[in-house]
């Protein structure tokens, strides 16, 4: 047991004596030596949640990071919809990948992403009857979807992206006779973006 002790400090010792064998990855480091690009990105655009068939405002914010490459991006998003009826507040942490290496001005990319939702339900219609739900309920779920990006400059682009988001949220409401079960579906965004990378 003596010799094992020995020699793991031995071996702890010589890593720590030499750099060549234990180079670490500041990512601050990276930061501040252009590697890596803070970016900021806004979102305005048209979402509809499948239930009520209604399109209507959906906007976004997010921040994250990319290399200066700029051929992925990490980031944790804010999306906001209210259709009249159902209101989402949704959180997410994302990832944005170009579709080639060689991307310059134009680009195609895709996304993927796991999102915490937040939803208000007022009134829900469904066959000509409308149910005063006034309920409210959170979920866990994933996203996936495509865009196009232009870049205006190295640090400055405007894309447009569409989102599958796979809302399973679901709502029970007593008519007096049975519960009815209403599911929300799926939330679809269309946005136009404004993203800055500093």
């Amino acid at each position: 047991m003596k010799a094992l002790v020995f020699l793991l400090t031995l071996f702890a010792s010589a890593l720590a004596s030499n750099s060549a064998l234990a180079q670490w990855n500041n990512p601050i480091d990276g930061y501040c030596n252009g590697e890596y690009h803070i970016v900021g990105t806004v979102g305005l655009g048209v979402g509809e949640l499948q239930i009520n068939d209604e399109q209507d405002f959906a906007g976004y914010a997010s921040i994250g990071v990319t290399p200066d490459a700029g051929v992925w991006q990490v980031e944790l998003r804010y999306t906001g919809f209210d259709d009249g009826s159902v209101s989402v507040d949704q959180w997410g942490i994302g990832a944005k990948v170009d579709f080639t290496m060689s991307c310059d001005v134009q680009c195609l990319y895709w996304m993927v992403g796991w999102n915490y939702g937040e939803f208000d339900v007022d009134t829900i219609e469904r066959r000509g009857l409308i149910y005063d739900l006034d309920d409210n309920a959170d979920d866990n779920y994933w996203n996936a979807g495509v865009g196009y990006r232009y870049n205006w400059t190295k640090d400055f682009n405007t894309s447009i992206e569409y989102n599958y988001n796979d809302v399973d949220t679901k709502f029970y409401y007593y008519d007096g006779v049975e519960d009815v079960r209403f599911d929300l579906g799926h939330l679809r965004t269309l946005t136009v973006n404004f993203s800055y990378r500093f």
